[in-house]
């Protein structure tokens, strides 16, 4: 060991965009020297330069030097210190400076992290008892302030001093720095104070931190704020301060705070490595700092090549030539000539252009910029310069017209009084088509937003719109390109100078940023990053937005526009994505202006025809001179109980200009009391209402009374009912119900965004759908109106409303989240109220009947001939409302009809009826004068023959109904389709594209489908409706001819009986193991199979590609793997092969999988492969497969030795002596067992004595490992259970080989047995049959009988044999399980893992396991309520324990996930510690 004296510990933090030194003296603890740098992408140079500064400060000291942070980690290597993963410095850091702290808030350049600190009750320690940290979004970050700040035109420094001015807090999404340009562009084009908006920014990070990352734990103080933003933006800790509801004292803002990790990792030299030798040497790390670009370049060299832009300068010139750009110089006009011209503004979201067109249509001048927020400035600006430039000429302008169009297409019109203005689609197509007349596709990439727009027959018969995520847009090459100081113009030119050009995938922008750091860490340059975004943007265009994958729909002439397309490296990324070779345009950034200028001359000069003499309303060059206007924000407008907050823009003409009103009444800004306002105000009420609306109706419908019948005086009680999920479609019924009793029900208030706010803090999955988060606000709405109890039941199942299929099952997230609500809001416990939840599987009217008697008769004492009766009068009321809608439907059809005109159906479940989650959609639609239907309301949405034309198998009734309404809409000239998509929606990732295939096979309709949550994007959603209008139009104006029935198949190419011959089946891994079970059985069946290898970068690459990205992972992972074997066997015919898909869970997309895969092989090429299922096929895709009862058998007791394999492994090698031993075991056995598990006789099915004998041999294999002697003491190593999805547990490469990352970590990890997975549904069948929730009980009684009899036989032979192995521990199954769970979750409940997932956290925790981690697609439907949905009860269960939940996209950065098992693993160490004492 060195000599003490002579040492400084030194902590580096290198993050996401600074480096932080610290220097502390071992002695005292104090911090003797620090520093918070910038790095711009330029790391290693920047840590670099702080070590040199700091060995300069202290010559002749011996440092002892340790690394932390999101780029740390190689740095640690190169110079031979120590790493130290960020929370755990931090907690040392809090613990030295801070220990009283309870939780840390930390905002870092691009993390969020949320730590709750416990004193560890033996050694009276703080220990990280929790963590939270942001996964897929930098909402709420440093990055989203420099987002913002950029957008308002001011440096991230400056920033602070305006939020301290700021007076007034609106309304911005804090979900996601793209999402809240949206918000705060209009809010800057209507002249917000700039210093509100700051303000408000703030506040919007508040939110998205305590709301999604809390996750439902209560945030105690002291809080202590440390990181960047914290520490230079005092008004954000005010923000959190204000929303957390805690005083000055309770809040500690540490000094340095912004190099408090650093500090941290200073202090973990004299604690964590405090009897480690540091090899860091002050000349050979330096000079390893100096060289690490190379090092790691290198390594890059040899895959880059293939990856260039341009094989050589002649292809680069060619490219050049193929693609001119017009300059910025028009030719100057003769001295004393007089012009006439057009003039077309086109407002964008981010710049302002416009061009002067002559009569001849072109274009004689033009101009483009930014609009720094101030568009009428900008504006107002160009056209002096334009007027005072042509005075000069000596030339005049005379102007035959002016046209508005874009995202300020309005404001505009209204300030110059413009001739004509249209929507931007329309104007973006128009400029298209006149410089390639026969264009099919148009693809416009502007600052913000991407359209893309698809042309038949001249006639513009599509708009895609990216949803609402501008990842891939140009103002994100412009914000990063500025953040490295790079001028937009030298972009292209940079990036065609890359070397080896970085693959970041696409992302959404921010985490982008992730992946950009990980390239900077590994000596990329900013030319090789920015040749990666560049790519990036086109693909994700291709994979988030359009979605197509087969390019040959583009058609052969394709346009590609907008100011992004002026940089060649995007335009060139194009061309290499697509093969084709697009038409760029001359002025690709001017086509929204040239288009409008088009269209206003046609306008003007058909209006000449009858009024030759017509002059332009333009107010005039000489106007524009003294043009001013005026703002006035935050004006409420007193017409209705929304109050919207409007700015009023009033011009110095007097004309005046309103924005953020909802409905034309905000239009009115006269004074209310004067007898004409009141007429005017009238009159728009009157318009308003004549417009037929239903889901206003439906919301005036559901809480009606129907008058039941009183049964039972009133005994004044009130039941209190949220207005949320499945009460959307039961509401009426328990009304009628419960006031029949004699009781006053109570139904929440309408939905508003306070009431959202209110219970945000409490949502535990912040991924789950803006409908299941607003349940919280609601049910604090009734605790507020102190109602008795609350009624808020769990409903499995709904009575099918078809009137000839069944479809039952509602969604995972409708089912359970009134369970989820109970544990997280308490309200018995919090507020005295309590929440009465039974679960009900109401298969048909008849169990409607009888749970609700047995449930009201067994909990309320009431009597069961009463409850009868109250059961009948609830019917009455559910009919009397479904016939309701259906009439008034009738009478709208009738009235467009007898019109020829049309209605718009809004698809959606019906809680997207709810005017906060459909953000008042209607009036879009009904102010243009277009009634709005419901799929509740469109008269024969019950009676289609919906399994006969859809590929989708519909278990559930909300889909039933919106698949009927596309039929009919395809088939009804007077009905026009839209769908309402809840952002995270599951299911609607596979019926979206399943509506719009059943829409295009029979007719020429396009369906607009509006993403929503919970921002309100009412511009962005404007442009979209008005777009999609404006198509429907054109197309009804064209006349095309009607589609003739289509009568192709669902599914082409069905495997067939003599297939059984000649195809071979490729299996798919659920586990490795898995695959060679299944692959083993079908070839005892006389099949050909295969198993296919893990799926590797490549596989998961195809799944994405040919996948919709919003599908769960393992889908994407299986279909991917599938295409990766078909890709690299191009001999083999495809006449030859079939791709095998599991298909269970029936509530969740796990059922569709196929119908993803027929359309992924189609779009791939392989049209050709034939489809297998494991389930039942009931559309025709294998009649010459099915497996029935037999192989379910084979696989039971493939899965019981299996299982017992697998957990052998993981017993015996954390503990094995010579490294390699268990596997070799492991590889050898594992085959021979499950062989001859595969191929067994039906006759040995009942005993099968080989098996067990093969098996028993195994057995002693693995007791043949040598283990160490501590293990054999029964000393063991911290364990970690591994939970969660069944793909996500079982196959490696998807979780990215997460256990054998534990184990190398020094942990023993704990799986839980594949068989329960299977063998839980018996469990289920028998709870539910014990308790009257089965459809038909003779049937289940059977079946369930003989199988769960050989389930347990099964599962006891394993296990007697098992008692042989050496480490031999008994483990909970799914019975024992089952009674572990009853007071969190009600047993019959088993969507997806169901309630093992808590059931085994329950039954372990009492077991030595203290750690926990559950796996999960991002978004799984079933994991939002039995992973994260129930951790929180289980924590209050077993405080003594850790739980981790993280999520799997294909673009999941493994240094994320590394980060977060870091922090577990050494949580793990400290739980086992203080466990044992």
């Amino acid at each position: 060991m060195s000599n003490l004296k002579n040492d400084l510990w030194v902590g580096v933090d290198v993050g996401s965009t600074t480096v932080k030194i610290a220097v502390v003296d071992p002695e005292t603890n104090k911090l003797l020297h620090y520093t918070y740098q910038r790095h711009n992408a330029m790391q290693a140079q920047k840590v670099f330069e702080v070590l040199r500064e700091a060995h300069g400060l202290f010559p002749d000291k011996n440092f002892r030097v340790a690394f932390c942070g999101s780029g740390g980690q190689p740095f640690a290597e190169a110079t031979h210190a120590f790493f130290v993963q960020e929370v755990v410095a931090n907690a040392l850091a809090v613990r030295a400076t801070y220990p009283e702290s309870r939780v840390a808030i930390e905002l870092g350049g691009q993390d969020a992290k949320v730590v709750f600190f416990e004193k560890d009750k033996t050694t009276g320690k703080l220990i990280a008892s929790d963590m939270r940290m942001n996964g897929v979004c930098a909402g709420g970050t440093g990055a989203f302030i420099d987002q913002v700040a950029e957008l308002l035109r001011i440096k991230t420094e400056a920033f602070e001093g305006f939020a301290k001015r700021g007076q007034k807090v609106y309304e911005i999404s804090g979900r996601c720095g793209v999402f809240a340009k949206t918000d705060i562009q209009p809010m800057l084009n209507n002249g917000i104070a700039k210093e509100d908006i700051a303000l408000s920014s703030f506040h919007a990070i508040a939110k998205q931190t305590i709301g999604g990352l809390a996750q439902g734990m209560e945030i105690k103080p002291p809080v202590i704020f440390e990181g960047g933003p914290l520490t230079f933006n005092p008004t954000l800790v005010r923000a959190f301060k204000e929303r957390l509801g805690i005083n000055d004292e309770q809040a500690i803002v540490p000094e340095h705070s912004e190099v408090l990790v650093a500090m941290g990792a200073a202090l973990s030299l004299g604690s964590m490595f405090a009897d480690q030798e540091c090899f860091y040497r002050k000349e050979g790390s330096l000079d390893a700092l100096i060289h690490f670009n190379e090092t790691r370049q290198a390594e890059n060299k040899a895959k880059a090549a293939a990856d260039l832009f341009f094989k050589n300068e002649a292809e680069y010139k060619m490219f050049l030539e193929e693609h001119k750009m017009a300059g910025n110089h028009y030719p100057q006009p003769v001295s004393g000539s007089t012009l006439n011209v057009y003039l077309g503004i086109d407002a964008g979201s981010t710049t302002t252009k416009f061009v002067l067109m002559d009569e001849n249509e072109n274009i004689v001048d033009g101009f483009y910029a930014s609009n720094n927020g101030e568009p009428l400035q900008v504006l107002k600006n160009a056209l002096n310069e334009l007027s005072d430039r042509y005075e000069e000429y000596g030339c005049k302008l005379n102007i035959l017209g002016v046209g508005t169009t874009g995202y300020g297409e309005q404001l505009f019109a209204k300030a110059v009084h413009a001739d004509f203005h249209t929507v931007e689609t329309v104007a973006h197509a128009n400029a298209a088509q006149k410089i390639c007349p026969d264009v099919s596709f148009i693809l416009d990439i502007g600052g913000q937003d991407m359209k893309a727009i698809s042309v038949q027959d001249g006639v513009v018969t599509g708009i895609i719109l990216n949803e609402a995520c501008s990842s891939g847009c140009g103002s994100f090459i412009e914000t990063y390109a500025r953040s490295l100081g790079i001028p937009m113009e030298k972009i292209a030119e940079l990036a065609f100078n890359a070397k080896s050009p970085s693959q970041l995938g696409s992302r959404c922008t921010v985490f982008m940023n992730s992946s950009i750091i990980t390239e900077q860490r590994d000596g990329k340059q900013p030319e090789d990053i920015i040749a990666g975004i560049c790519r990036s943007i086109i693909n994700n265009v291709f994979t988030k937005v359009i979605r197509i994958r087969n390019l040959n729909t583009l058609g052969k002439k394709v346009v590609v526009q907008g100011g992004t397309f002026k940089n060649n490296a995007v335009l060139r990324a194009f061309e290499q994505y697509t093969g084709l070779k697009p038409i760029r345009p001359e002025r690709p950034g001017e086509m929204g202006a040239i288009g409008i200028a088009l269209l206003t001359k046609k306008f003007m000069e058909e209006k000449r025809k009858t009024e030759p003499e017509l002059k332009s309303r333009f107010i005039g060059l000489d106007a524009m001179k003294t043009f001013s206007w005026h703002n006035q924000p935050g004006q409420l407008c007193q017409y209705c109980t929304n109050h919207c907050s409007r700015t009023i823009v009033t011009f110095s003409d007097g004309q005046s200009f309103v924005t953020g009103n909802r409905c034309e009444r905000g239009e009115v800004t006269a004074d209310p009391n004067d007898p004409k306002t009141k007429a005017l105000i009238a009159e728009i009420n009157k318009k308003m209402q004549s417009v037929p609306d239903m889901i206003k109706r439906t919301n005036q419908l559901l809480v009606k009374d129907y008058a039941p019948a009183k049964l039972v005086e009133n005994n004044g009680k009130t039941i209190g009912i949220p207005r949320v999920l499945e009460f959307w479609a039961s509401l009426p019924f328990w009304k009628a119900f419960f006031t029949s009793l004699g009781y006053t029900v109570v139904v929440s208030r309408q939905s508003d965004y306070k009431m959202f706010e209110a219970g945000l803090h409490s949502v535990p999955s912040d991924t789950v759908c803006f409908p299941a988060k607003l349940v919280h606000g609601h049910v604090l709405s009734l605790i507020e109106k102190k109602v008795n109890r609350i009624f808020f039941p769990m409903m499995v199942a709904v009575p099918s409303d078809h009137t000839k299929f069944t479809a039952t099952s509602v969604c995972p997230v409708v089912q359970a989240y009134p369970n989820v609500c109970k544990n997280t809001d308490e309200p018995e416990k919090n507020y005295g109220v309590p929440m009465d939840q039974p679960i009900f599987h109401w298969f048909n009217a008849k169990l409607r009947r009888s749970q609700t008697i047995d449930w009201f008769h067994e909990h309320w004492k009431l009597d069961k001939k009463l409850l009868d009766k109250a059961v009948t009068e609830g019917e009455k009321a559910l009919n009397n409302y479904r016939t309701t809608l259906l009439e008034e439907g009738q009478k709208i059809l009738d009235d467009v009809r007898a019109k020829n005109t049309f209605a718009v159906v809004i698809a959606g479940r019906p809680y997207h009826a709810d005017t906060l989650i459909n953000h008042n959609i209607a009036s879009h639609f009904t102010a243009m004068g277009i009634p709005v239907l419901t799929t509740e309301s469109l008269p024969g949405v019950y009676d289609q023959d919906v399994p006969s034309h859809t590929r989708i198998e519909i278990k559930n009734t909300f889909h039933l109904r919106m698949i009927g309404a596309t039929m009919i809409s395809a088939k009804d000239p007077n009905i026009e389709l839209a769908q309402i998509v809840s952002f995270g929606c599951g299911h609607d990732s596979i019926l979206t594209d399943e509506m719009m295939r059943m829409l295009h096979l029979d007719s020429n309709k396009e369906m607009l489908m509006l993403k929503l949550d919970e921002g309100d994007a009412r511009g962005p959603v404007g442009i979209r409706v008005k777009s999609f209008i404006e198509t429907v139009k054109a197309r009804r104006a064209a006349n095309l001819p009607d589609k003739p029935e289509s009568n192709e198949p669902l599914f082409h190419t069905p495997f067939l009986p003599e297939d059984k011959k000649r195809r071979r089946i490729l299996t798919p891994n659920l586990s490795p193991a898995f695959s060679v079970l299944a692959s083993e059985y079908m070839k005892r069946e006389g099949f050909i199979a295969e198993y296919l290898p893990v799926a590797d970068k490549e596989a998961i690459e195809l799944g994405k590609k040919y996948v919709h990205n919003d599908i769960c992972f393992p889908c994407q992972v299986n279909i991917g793997e599938a295409l990766h074997w078909l890709v690299d066997h191009p001999e083999v015919p495809q006449n030859q092969v079939s791709m095998c898909l599991a298909k269970n869970c029936e509530n969740c997309r796990a059922v569709q999988y196929a119908v993803l895969a027929r359309k992924a092989l189609d779009e791939a090429g392989f049209k050709d492969v034939t489809i297998i299922t494991t389930g039942v096929d009931y559309k025709g895709m294998h009649p010459g497969f099915q497996l029935g009862l037999d192989f379910r058998l084979h696989m039971l007791w493939g899965l019981v030795t299996m299982d017992a394999i697998e957990t052998m492994y993981r017993a015996v090698r954390p503990y094995e002596v010579n490294a390699g031993d268990t596997q070799k075991v492991y590889d050898e056995w594992m085959p021979k067992v499950i062989g001859v598990a595969g191929h067994l006789s039906t006759m040995q099915l009942v005993r099968p004595s080989k098996l067990i004998e093969v098996f028993e041999q195994c057995i002693e294999a693995f007791n043949g490992i040598e283990i160490t002697e501590e293990r054999k003491k029964g000393i063991r190593k911290p364990r970690v259970a591994v939970l969660g999805e069944i793909l996500m547990n079982y196959h490696p490469s998807a979780n990215g080989f997460v256990e054998n990352y534990l184990m190398n970590n020094g942990m023993e990890v704990y799986l839980p047995g594949m068989t329960d997975f299977f063998r839980v549904d018996e469990v289920v069948r028998e709870e539910k049959i014990k308790r009257g929730f089965s459809a038909n009980p003779m049937m289940d009684r059977l079946e369930g009988g003989v199988t769960s009899k050989v389930y347990t036989h099964a599962v006891e032979t394993a296990r007697k044999s098992m008692h042989k192995f050496k480490l031999y521990e008994h483990h909970a199954d799914c019975v024992e399980l089952k009674d572990y769970v009853s007071d969190i979750i009600d047993p019959t409940y088993n969507t997806g893992e169901g309630w093992m997932i808590p059931g085994e956290i329950l039954y372990n925790s009492k077991h030595g396991i203290n750690s926990y981690i559950i796996l999960q697609p991002f978004a799984c439907l079933a994991n939002h309520i039995s992973g994260r949905g129930l951790t929180k009860a289980v924590k209050e269960r077993c405080p003594h324990i850790q739980v981790l939940s993280l999520d799997y996209d294909p673009d999941t950065s493994f240094a994320n996930i590394e980060n977060r098992l870091q922090m577990l693993i050494i949580n793990a160490r400290e739980l086992e510690k203080a466990n044992q004492q």
